[in-house]
C-alpha cells in the first residue's frame, strides 16, 4: 500500500478511504487492466469494421495474443489465478471485465456470419485457440521459442475453426 500510495502521490489513508483494503486495490487494479486490454481490442475493432471476418478475426487474435504476452498482463494472470480461491470476487471480476469482454468481440465478428448462439458458442472456441499452448507455457514461465510463429499458427487454426 506503501507503494501504491508513493506513486500516485497521496497518502496511504487516501488509498484505503478509496479502496478499502489490499484485496479491493487488487481487484481494482485487474479490472483497469482488463479495461485496458478492451480499449485496445476495441480500437483494432473499429479500424476493421466493414472487413472480411476472417480478416477482422486474425486481427482480434493478434491484437490479444500480443497484449497478453506482455510481462505485466503476464505477471496479473498468474496473480488471478493465485488469488482466485481467496478473493472470491476476483474471478468474477476477471471473467466479466476480461474474458467476457474478448468473446464478445469475437462473437460480434462471427454474427457477420452466424446466428447469435453460434456465433457466441465459436467466439469461446475462437479466444481457447487464439492463447492455446503458447500462452499456456509463457504463464507457465516457459520461454516459447518463435513466440510469433507460435501464436500465428495458433491464430490461422483459431480463425480456420470460428469460421467452419
Amino acid at each position: 500500500m506503501d507503494d501504491v500510495a508513493a506513486a500516485a502521490g497521496v497518502g496511504k489513508q487516501t488509498v484505503y478511504r478509496h479502496f478499502g483494503s489490499k484485496e479491493a486495490l487488487f481487484v481494482g487494479l485487474v479490472i483497469s487492466m482488463c479495461a485496458q486490454v478492451g480499449e485496445l481490442l476495441s480500437g483494432t475493432q473499429g479500424a476493421q469494421a466493414d472487413g472480411a471476418p476472417e480478416l477482422e478475426l486474425r486481427e482480434l487474435g493478434w491484437s490479444l495474443a500480443k497484449s497478453l504476452i506482455e510481462p505485466n498482463y503476464l505477471r496479473l494472470y498468474r496473480a488471478i489465478v493465485a488469488e482466485a480461491e481467496r478473493l472470491p470476487e476476483l474471478g468474477p471480476a476477471f471473467y466479466e471485465n476480461g474474458a467476457k469482454v474478448v468473446r464478445a468481440f469475437a462473437a460480434k465478428i462471427l454474427r457477420k456470419r452466424f446466428d447469435e448462439s453460434t456465433a457466441a458458442s465459436r467466439a469461446a472456441i475462437f479466444v481457447q485457440l487464439v492463447l492455446g499452448d503458447a500462452y499456456l507455457e509463457l504463464s507457465l514461465g516457459y520461454t516459447v521459442p518463435d513466440v510469433e510463429v507460435r501464436f500465428g499458427l495458433q491464430i490461422d487454426e483459431a480463425v480456420a475453426a470460428a469460421l467452419r
